[in-house]
């Protein structure tokens, strides 16, 4: 019975990895079939064929090997006690996420989404794909292969897009990179579409290369990982999205104490690490003010002096979005419907058209805070206390586990440009996959480090 148990869990194993593989590089590399202007519409498309296609064929091979003897269904109280905190409060975000959806006045696109492709059905597939590959995924060193080869292909395709050409037409005809916001709206790069969704995948996928070139053992691995990361570098500052950078500068210095494994090393880490950022908030507050960019809107913030232009407008996206919490507090107005809760538009005067260009407000531009207006504080909590007890997972496994290490720095630097940053099918998947390898019994002790580890508590 054993053995038919592990063979069991080998199948659904193998197409989780099929599944990684498809997510990691053709989702990625897929821009769609109508250029920037319907990629949103067309990615998510894809993501719904695929995970819909891998949560049924899980489905109905896991029902067959229950039929056969194989890998026998445990009984419901027993599953439910083996799923772990992490994916009980996954659970509950889920929903209560479902419920923000049901109360809505927007029924359909609280369920189905809007402009964003954000609603109940995106969150049901994030959270699936999360249990799932909690569950049954097998992390391999090919994994990252496949990322970062995906990675580097998406970059240099920005890197031509950046110089001013336009290869698979992904812009109108005749235009490119350079006409954002003027001749259409929006900045776009790459497979994944706007900047700021490409600055999230940045942010996360820079402090996976980082660590895993800290940690390989081969020189040739590295090398190659490192012309990926260098690629991803050069993109993000090129972009100069200051929410990514903010993200893969905070990643690697907070992660930092994860490298060590040695209990007094992580602890001297983290209380320099700590000392690291309170000298740099002292240094920005007193000199700050000196400085341009967002280092100087951050200086004039500390110092109790607020703009609405700071932070590319976040300041005046979030002080409109705020009030509408008070609203509806427990399940918010429903998955995706924020835009249609809140009155405010950008304005900015095109001297080149001669006209002024108005830009309706569709996100709160901090993830965090787009949760607790879209499907209320119950989903927030149970969000937010998800990612926590991940987090401490992640603290007690990183020097137990490359993989556990690699994809905490992912999660790392995807929280931190969060902060800033949109919500999106394009880019959130890969968050999520991340948070579901800190959370797999696979993942946990897949080094030889493990008994060491053990021995040392």
């Amino acid at each position: 019975m054993k053995n038919d148990t592990q063979k069991g869990r080998s199948v659904l194993s193998a197409i989780t990895s099929v599944y990684l593989a498809v997510m990691l590089s053709a989702y990625l590399l897929y821009p769609g079939l109508g250029g920037y202007r319907q990629i949103t519409a067309q990615k998510w498309q894809a993501y719904l064929f695929i995970t819909c296609a891998y949560a049924v064929i899980m489905i109905i091979v896991r029902l067959e090997l229950a039929v056969t003897g194989v890998y026998r269904l445990p009984a419901p109280s027993a599953l439910w006690k083996s799923l772990g905190l992490p994916v009980k409060l996954v659970i509950l975000y889920l929903v209560f996420t479902a419920i923000s959806a049901a109360v809505s006045e927007y029924p359909k696109i609280a369920v189905w989404g809007g402009g964003r492709c954000e609603g109940l059905a995106a969150v049901l597939l994030y959270c699936l794909g999360f249990i799932l590959i909690s569950r049954y995924a097998r992390p391999g060193r090919w994994m990252m292969w496949v990322f970062a080869a995906a990675m580097g292909l998406n970059c240099i395709l920005a890197l031509f897009q950046l110089a001013g050409h336009n290869p698979l037409m992904l812009y109108p005809e005749g235009m490119n990179y350079y006409d954002a916001n003027r001749l259409y709206a929006g900045e776009f790069l790459g497979t994944v579409g706007n900047v700021d969704i490409l600055s999230a995948l940045l942010s996360l996928s820079i402090p996976a290369f980082a660590a895993f070139i800290i940690k390989s053992k081969s020189a040739a691995e590295r090398c190659l990982f490192a012309i990926a990361a260098a690629l991803c570098l050069i993109v993000l500052f090129k972009a100069f999205v200051a929410g990514g950078i903010l993200g893969v500068f905070g990643a690697l210095v907070i992660s930092i104490p994860l490298y060590l494994s040695s209990g007094r090393a992580r602890k001297r880490a983290l209380i320099a690490v700590i000392a690291f950022f309170a000298l740099l908030i002292a240094a920005m507050y007193a000199f700050g003010q000196n400085t341009g960019g967002f280092i100087y809107e951050a200086s004039q913030i500390m110092h109790g002096h607020f703009d609405d232009t700071y932070g590319s407008g976040r300041i005046y996206i979030w002080r409109n979005v705020i009030p509408l919490i008070a609203q509806k507090p427990l399940f918010g107005g429903g998955p995706d419907t924020l835009g249609l809760r809140v009155d405010a538009v950008f304005e900015r005067f095109d001297e080149n058209l001669g006209i002024m260009i108005r830009s309706a407000i569709d996100a709160a531009h901090n993830e965090y805070l787009n949760v607790l207006v879209n499907q209320g504080v119950l989903a927030f909590a149970a969000y937010l206390s998800a990612l926590i007890a991940l987090a401490v997972r992640l603290v007690l496994r990183a020097h137990l586990s490359l993989f556990v290490l690699v994809c905490g720095c992912a999660a790392i630097g995807y929280s931190i440009q969060a902060f800033f940053g949109i919500s999106s099918p394009i880019s959130t998947p890969y968050f999520w996959i991340a948070l579901g390898f800190l959370n797999c019994a696979e993942a946990a002790f897949e080094n030889k480090n493990y008994k060491k580890g053990r021995d040392r508590k």
